[in-house]
């Protein structure tokens, strides 16, 4: 199959299912809320991470036996199938089994799609490649807490939300299932563990970038995690207004990550568009706490900017990264999306370590503070211009 017309149709693939993922990204916690305390909801996501972890370094092997697509297929069936009793079981292990598998299906996910892009793309143009794909992602990003403010206006009606997120995964199985037929899978290399691990560290550039990958994924956990239940159950906005704001705030992923790609590519390098979004996000998250309005217009505002550091910092730490790895370098990439589970296992535990001595909103102080720890790392990264 020849590289531009794998590179359209994963673009294809990753809206859809984009958009089939994010439509449960924020609503997660509240779901399990209504069976659970909120200090038990960011226990689960620690526990369903957990989870994911042995489950992405023991995937190179099923990858190698199955192939990218015959596996990635078969995960989109268990994924909507997960979701299902996700939403319609009033069982609390029913529900809190099928968010766990909802969390490791979406990470094998999300890694099949690393394979099918990079087996497509060059190195030259990764920051181009990459640009693309997550405003692609990140369009469907956007789409979504709208899509959910609008369904879930009348009341938590979130069966309702499973159908739409059901009407995207469909889209998504055939694209992969009719368009990929002829796709020769890259030769897999199975992970070892130790030994990837010290490459990581003993590779100055890929040991700053996992770093810092893991301060933007605790940033995302964090907000993914309280963000929604803190405007939703402290403040008690709607999820109509919620949806708003969190469309507002995701816009510079949809908007800057391709612009920003390319000056990548073309003119900068990576380090100090990373140290802007670093001071950016980091600045703008400890100020939160301090935001008593309830006007949606506030909220967005202060969101955005958040979201404009966030935005900078995960393409300038893609690009750099998957400049110095291939697509047969199956075990660093594995683990570097074991960063993000990694994340969600050390924030919502942090999280509710914190909440027995702080109030919600006094989180997003410290995380403004640990993403501000960030410019350190950054500092010593060397440029690729």
């Amino acid at each position: 199959m020849k590289r531009t017309i794998l590179l359209k149709n994963t673009y294809l693939f990753t809206f859809f299912l984009g958009l089939h993922a994010f439509l449960f990204l924020y609503i997660n916690s509240s779901i399990l809320e209504q069976f659970v305390s909120q200090k038990q909801v960011g226990v689960l996501f620690a526990i369903s991470s957990l989870f994911t972890i042995p489950i992405l370094i023991f995937l190179p092997h099923i990858l190698k036996k199955f192939g990218d697509v015959r596996l990635t297929l078969a995960t989109l069936i268990l994924e909507g199938t997960a979701l299902f009793y996700l939403v319609s079981s009033t069982n609390i292990y029913v529900v809190i089994m099928a968010f766990f598998a909802h969390t490791v299906l979406l990470r094998i996910l999300l890694l099949d799609t690393d394979v099918l892009l990079e087996s497509a793309s060059r190195d030259a143009a990764t920051g181009k490649t990459r640009g693309i794909f997550l405003t692609i992602l990140n369009s469907s990003l956007v789409l979504s807490p709208l899509l959910v403010g609008i369904l879930l206006q009348q009341g938590n009606t979130y069966m309702r939300v499973f159908v739409a997120a059901l009407c995207a995964l469909v889209p998504a199985f055939l694209i992969l299932a009719f368009s990929f037929k002829h796709f020769s899978d890259p030769r897999y290399t199975r992970i070892a563990l130790v030994p990837t691990i010290k490459k990581m560290w003993n590779t100055q550039a890929l040991r700053i970038i996992f770093m810092l990958d893991m301060v933007l994924r605790t940033f995302y956990a964090t907000m993914v995690i309280y963000m929604g239940m803190y405007l939703h159950t402290t403040l008690s906005l709607p999820w109509s207004s919620i949806g708003i704001i969190f469309t507002v705030m995701l816009l510079p992923f949809a908007l800057l990550e391709f612009p920003l790609g390319y000056l990548a590519d073309t003119r900068f390098g990576e380090k100090e568009m990373l140290i802007a979004g670093l001071m950016i996000t980091g600045i703008t998250t400890v100020l939160l706490p301090w935001i008593t309005s309830t006007s949606v217009i506030v909220w967005s505002i202060a969101l955005l900017i958040t979201r404009i550091g966030a935005s900078t910092i995960e393409i300038m730490t893609e690009t750099y990264f998957f400049k110095h790895v291939q697509g047969k370098d199956l075990e660093m990439m594995s683990l570097y999306r074991i960063v993000e589970p990694c994340a969600y296992v050390v924030a919502p535990i942090g999280a509710s370590i914190l909440l027995f001595f702080i109030d919600t909103q006094y989180l997003f102080l410290v995380l403004g503070a640990i993403v501000l720890c960030g410019l350190v790392p950054a500092y010593a990264l060397h440029d690729t211009k």
